[in-house]
């Protein structure tokens, strides 16, 4: 039983040395290419769906935060954010909204219902 746990071992240590490195066929070693977490996330999550988005905070009474999407050259405004986030809003974000047909509680942005958001760290 002992030595089946020390060749486990020996084959996840082996096989994680592996995957980072890459040997040509001239027998050198080389590194694999390594693309940055930013650039897979973002990639992943447009796939899924998700816009990258900024949330800044509102000039007038009606709407407290303003949701700035790179997609679209408009204001939105988030009705439902604070369900979101508890603590505190994040400046950067990846969403899903969607518009709604409601009058504007203000004049600067568009209502959007937000159906899913998580904080963005680039």
């Amino acid at each position: 039983m002992n030595g089946l746990i020390k060749i486990c071992c020996f084959i996840v240590v082996f096989n994680f040395i592996a995957c980072g490195t890459k040997i040509s066929s001239e027998g050198k070693e080389e590194q694999a290419p390594k693309e940055s977490a930013q650039q897979i996330s973002s990639q992943k999550m447009n796939e899924q769906g998700f816009s990258k988005g900024t949330i800044t905070l509102g000039k007038s009474e009606g709407c407290p935060h303003i949701l700035n999407v790179e997609e679209y050259k408009d204001n939105l405004d988030p009705i439902n954010l604070k369900d979101f986030f508890k603590d505190g809003i994040p400046d950067k974000v990846w969403v899903k909204f969607a518009s709604l047909r409601m009058p504007s509680r203000c004049t600067e942005a568009r209502p959007v219902s937000i159906i899913e958001i998580s904080k963005r760290s680039e």
